[in-house]
């Protein structure tokens, strides 16, 4: 199963959660933040390695052309 299915399936287990009470609610609160900020540094790292990918491509298309 993929990291989204999981983190989706905490998602809506916490959504649950959160309608049974206010302590709950808030400790749901928390542990979403945490898992959009998972999410969004997943991002950022997937972001970083095409950019790497294409600067790597662009140094092949360059040493080629230079022979």
């Amino acid at each position: 199963m993929s990291k989204d299915k999981i983190l989706d399936k905490i998602e809506k287990k916490i959504d649950s959660i959160e309608k049974l009470h206010d302590k709950e609610s808030m400790l749901c609160e928390e542990v979403k933040d945490l898992l959009a900020e998972l999410r969004d540094e997943e991002e950022e790292s997937y972001d970083e390695e095409e950019d790497l990918e294409e600067d790597f491509d662009e140094d092949e298309i360059d040493e080629e052309e230079e022979n």
